[in-house]
């Protein structure tokens, strides 16, 4: 019954079904099978919407929406703009290094591929880039959002697992840095060879103007984060701090927000949090499935008997993540690979918290690929063109992913380093 409830559950995402409405479904039809009282499935179903940890959640969402709402992702394209512009293929440069500016102010990979592909992607092509170049820089450059601080994806993590919020926030920050980076060499390799444009050099008055105008929105992730290491705050208390400064800087500092624009910010936070929060909830039912039958736990003395040495066992699972990842949404990804993977990963002798940043890192990549790759469709669909358009410009992106993804998972102090000195 296990297979059939995974059977039905792929199947349903075939023809269409939302990913939390396949998992749910596929769930009950495994309870009604073994007469497994279905208050049970309500039980679990609304068990995580107690939890405090996760009212983080709608707030972080809330002040990225405010903040993108204020017109904050302009202004951050522009300081982006005068500091790499004038690099081989200079906007193309622009998207990546504003998505890992974004990545600390949204905390959502889907936010960033949409608000800066909707500005970004349409100028690249007016200034003659290939479509999907435009597209394919977009959807990797915008994975960043969920590894580099602060990350909903993160906190889901922390309560699956029981680690530490603003732990998993410090880790995740040299890995995803280490990935923008990575994506900035390969943007500047593509763009000398197929002779992309590049800008001219912006001029100290130019970099002043643009410093000052951004600073308040560079101030977001410093004060999130400080209060959260400092102690001053929890994670949910820092998300709700952060929330009314978003307001306070739409209203009297950019004096951008008005009425409308934060009912728009309030219509799309509680539709980003349900979303979330559907996934979660039914991904709790198949999830206490599989643990009260044993399957994690099957599965790890599995892979553990197979006596393989370490570096090889961390490449199994690091592919199985890569697999995964394409076919399925990172949060019901977590729900079934981490209670797997994270007792294994102890046994080998690794911190959970480098786990759990190898485990996040490996699902991102799933962002950009097809079929399911999210940021990917959402850059295709800004730029007019189809994913298999995409393909050919996403490989490079992939390959040094991959690299970066392995250098954190073999240098654990690229992970730990932060963590350690909290």
């Amino acid at each position: 019954m296990i297979f059939v409830m995974f059977l039905s559950f792929a199947i349903l995402m075939v023809i269409g079904v939302p990913i939390a409405f396949a998992m749910g479904s596929a769930s009950l039809l495994f309870m009604q099978a073994n007469d497994i009282s279905l208050a049970v499935a309500a039980q679990k179903f609304f068990s995580n919407t107690q939890s405090f940890s996760f009212l983080a959640v709608p707030f972080f969402i809330l002040a990225g929406n405010l903040m993108v709402e204020s017109g904050i992702a302009k202004k951050l394209i522009n300081f982006a703009s005068v500091l790499v512009r004038q690099l081989p293929g200079g906007l193309g440069c622009v998207s990546v290094v504003t998505s890992m500016i974004m990545a600390g102010i949204s905390g959502s990979s889907v936010a960033d591929a949409s608000s800066v592909g909707a500005i970004l992607i349409p100028e690249m092509n007016d200034q003659g880039y290939p479509k999907s170049f435009s597209a394919a820089i977009n959807a990797t450059s915008s994975v960043v959002g969920i590894i580099i601080p602060p990350s909903s994806t993160m906190i889901v993590i922390s309560y699956i697992t029981g680690l530490s919020v603003a732990k998993m926030f410090l880790a995740g920050a040299i890995p995803g840095i280490l990935i923008g980076f990575a994506y900035l060499a390969v943007t500047v390799w593509m763009a000398l060879k197929n002779n992309y444009p590049r800008e001219e050099r912006a001029s100290k008055s130019e970099v002043i103007a643009a410093s000052v105008d951004a600073a308040w929105a560079m101030l977001f992730p410093v004060f999130m984060l400080g209060s959260i290491i400092l102690g001053i705050a929890t994670p949910t208390e820092s998300a709700s701090i952060c929330v009314v400064y978003s307001l306070l800087l739409g209203l009297f500092v950019y004096r951008s927000l008005n009425m409308k624009k934060i009912l728009r910010a309030l219509k799309d936070s509680a539709i980003g949090t349900t979303v979330v929060m559907m996934v979660v909830c039914t991904a709790t039912i198949m999830q206490w499935i599989l643990v009260s039958n044993n399957i994690p736990t099957m599965i790890a003395d599995f892979l553990l008997g197979l006596n393989l040495p370490y570096a090889l066992m961390l490449l199994v699972m690091i592919l199985i993540l890569f697999c995964a990842g394409m076919v399925m949404d990172n949060v019901p990804n977590l729900y079934i690979f981490l209670p797997i993977f994270m007792p294994i990963a102890i046994g080998m002798g690794m911190d959970p918290i480098h786990m759990s940043i190898v485990v996040l890192c490996s699902l991102a990549m799933g962002l950009f690929t097809p079929p399911v790759g999210t940021t990917l469709f959402i850059s295709c669909n800004i730029a007019g063109i189809s994913i298999e358009e995409c393909v050919k410009d996403l490989i490079p992106f992939f390959i040094v992913g991959g690299i970066v993804i392995l250098l954190v998972a073999y240098c654990p102090p690229l992970t730990m380093f932060l963590g350690n000195m909290m």
